[in-house]
C-alpha cells in the first residue's frame, strides 16, 4: 500500500490577494468559556429507570411477555440493581463528566460489527443551485476549503459556543456576549441560563480533526493525531495525501486546492484507463472489526504500508471524489452511504463525498 503525492503544479498555485489566516468568524466568547460550568446529567432513580424500561417495552412485546418483564424488574430493583444503582452513584460522584459517557463509548468500541451500515450515518447536502457549481472538483475544493477554516477558528478558540436560546429576545442581543465573556468559567453557564440560554457541551470537537478509529482486538481505538496539515483523497481504489494548510498553518488558496483534487481525478482517471486498479485498500475498512484488525496488522509488517496507514489516520479528514453520479433519492442515500466501498475508509471521524455529478454528503463514524 503506498499513499500517493499531487503533482508539483497544484503546489505552486496561489492567489495574491488571498488570506490565509482569514476565520469563520471570531466569537467574543472563547469557544470554551461554559464548559467548566456545564451541569452534568443526573443519574436517575432506580425505579424511573425500571418505569422506563417497561413503558418502553408495552408496546413490542406480548401480555405474557410483559407480565414476565415486569416481575423480573421488581425482582431486580428489591436486590441486585439496587447494588448496582448504588455502584452507579458513587462512580457518577468521582469523575466530572456524565455517568453516560464512558458506557457509551465503550458500547461503539466493544462492538465487533463492521461499521459500514451499523455505524456510519450520512447527512446528505442540498444540490447546488446552478450547473456551474455543480461539478465534483469545485464543490469539493469549496468544502475543504470551508472545513479548513472552521479547523483553525476552532483551533484558535474563536469558533461560537453552541447555545440554545429560549429566549432570544434576551440573550441574542449586543449586551449579551459581552456580558457572558466578563464571568468567571465557573459559573458563566449558570449565568447564560438566567437569561434564558443554554450551552451545550463542546468537548468532542477536539476530536472532530485528524482522528480515526484504530481497530483492535477485542475493542478499537480512538485516536487523535498532532499538527498535521493535510487531507487523504480517495478515487479508484486510490488513496491520495493532498496539503490544505501551509506552513505557518493558514488555509491554502481555494485554487490550489481545486488544482490538487483536479490532479488526483486525472491521475486515477489515467491509472483506470491503463490497467484495473490494484489496491483499493478502503474496502477494508468494510470488514469485521476483528477481521481488520488482523487484516491491518499484516499490512503494518510493511514499513511503506504501515507510513501510508500513519498519513491516513492522521489526515484532518477524508475526502471521496466517487466517479458514480447517482440520480435520485435512492441511489444518492446508497452512494453516499457506502458507494461501491472501494473509495471509503470508514474508520476516519468523518469523510466527505463529492460524486461526479456534485451531490455531496458528510459520512461519519458513530463513536466520535
Amino acid at each position: 500500500m503506498m499513499l500517493r503525492r499531487t503533482s508539483a503544479l497544484s503546489r505552486r498555485l496561489s492567489t495574491s490577494a488571498y488570506d490565509p489566516h482569514a476565520l469563520l468568524h471570531s466569537s467574543r466568547i472563547p469557544t470554551s468559556h461554559f464548559q467548566d460550568s456545564l451541569p452534568k446529567l443526573g443519574v436517575p432513580k432506580l425505579e424511573d429507570t425500571l418505569k422506563r424500561f417497561l413503558y418502553s417495552a408495552e408496546p413490542v412485546v406480548s401480555a405474557e411477555a410483559l407480565a414476565e418483564a415486569t416481575a423480573l424488574a421488581a425482582e431486580f430493583g428489591k436486590g441486585e440493581g439496587a447494588a448496582l444503582q448504588a455502584r452507579l452513584v458513587a462512580a457518577d460522584a468521582a469523575k466530572y463528566s456524565s455517568y453516560i459517557s464512558e458506557p457509551w463509548f465503550d458500547m461503539y468500541l466493544r462492538d465487533r460489527r463492521p461499521l459500514l451500515l451499523n455505524h456510519n450515518p450520512q447527512l446528505t447536502f442540498k444540490d447546488e443551485p446552478s450547473a456551474e457549481r455543480a461539478t465534483q472538483v469545485g464543490r469539493a475544493a469549496r468544502l475543504v476549503h470551508a472545513s479548513a477554516t472552521f479547523l483553525r477558528t476552532l483551533e484558535a478558540g474563536v469558533l461560537a459556543p453552541d447555545v440554545f436560546h429560549t429566549n432570544p429576545k434576551r440573550s441574542k442581543t449586543p449586551w449579551w456576549p459581552e456580558v457572558m465573556r466578563l464571568l468567571p468559567r465557573r459559573v458563566s453557564f449558570y449565568g447564560a441560563a438566567a437569561t434564558g440560554a443554554y450551552p451545550l457541551d463542546m468537548s468532542q470537537y477536539a476530536n472532530l480533526f485528524r482522528s480515526t478509529r484504530l481497530p483492535r482486538a477485542g475493542r478499537d481505538e480512538l485516536v487523535v493525531a498532532a499538527a498535521t496539515r493535510h487531507i487523504a483523497v480517495q478515487r479508484g481504489g486510490g488513496v491520495w495525501k493532498v496539503p490544505v494548510l501551509d506552513a505557518d498553518g493558514g488555509t491554502l488558496p481555494l485554487a490550489r486546492l481545486h488544482a490538487s483534487l483536479q490532479a488526483v481525478v486525472d491521475a486515477a482517471d489515467a491509472a483506470a484507463a491503463g490497467a484495473p486498479v490494484a489496491d483499493g485498500v478502503g474496502l477494508l475498512t468494510t470488514a469485521g472489526r476483528d477481521v481488520w484488525t488482523a487484516m491491518r496488522a499484516a499490512l503494518e509488517a510493511s514499513p511503506t504500508s504501515a507510513a501510508s496507514l500513519s498519513e491516513i489516520d492522521g489526515a484532518l479528514f477524508m475526502v471521496n471524489l466517487d466517479p458514480a453520479a447517482p440520480e435520485g433519492v435512492h441511489d444518492t442515500c446508497l452512494s453516499m452511504l457506502m458507494g461501491n466501498g472501494t473509495d471509503r475508509w470508514f474508520d476516519k471521524s468523518f469523510q466527505l463525498v463529492v460524486t461526479a455529478n456534485g451531490k455531496a454528503a458528510l459520512n461519519f463514524e458513530h463513536a466520535w
